[in-house]
């Protein structure tokens, strides 16, 4: 008697664990955490990014620091400052006029001779998995100069 009893809250306890597996779609919950913001598949391996690119004499882009792209030192929040601003009225112009002001201000940028502010598309898992970091497409809002610099006394 006492066999068929473990045998039978054994069984219970196994099927209480497995059971979250089994829901379509499956459920992250006690017992068995089956984690699906991990396990489920993403609609796409494609990540774009809205962002301001110094571009130097060369041609050469390098993305700008969330202080100077968007006045602001969260890099979340400075990529919605960007996208609202190329989304946006009165449009992606003037915010860029207000990025190359800042290029312009930081002595760090010196080699920077405009500004982009661009959406750019990423291929995830090269870029983490193969630190494969170019971007697989690119669209260009706007570009502007940056102003020139006083001359350093």
């Amino acid at each position: 008697m006492e066999r068929a009893y473990a045998a039978a809250v054994s069984l219970a306890l196994l099927a209480a664990m497995v059971s979250p597996a089994l829901r379509d779609p499956p459920v992250d919950s006690f017992p068995l955490s089956d984690y699906p913001m991990f396990s489920l598949g993403r609609p796409s391996p494609l990540l774009d990014v809205t962002h301001a690119l110094g571009v130097d004499a060369g041609g050469a882009r390098r993305p700008l620091p969330p202080l100077i792209s968007a006045g602001n030192r969260e890099v979340l929040q400075s990529m919605m400052t960007l996208r609202r601003a190329v989304q946006g009225t009165p449009g992606a112009a003037p915010h860029c006029a207000e990025v190359a002001g800042r290029v312009a201000a930081d002595p760090a940028l010196a080699d920077v001779v405009a500004v982009e502010l661009a959406t750019s598309r990423f291929a995830t898992v090269r870029y983490l998995a193969h630190d494969e970091t170019a971007p697989v497409g690119r669209r260009l809002h706007h570009r502007c100069a940056v102003p020139l610099r006083p001359e350093a006394p």
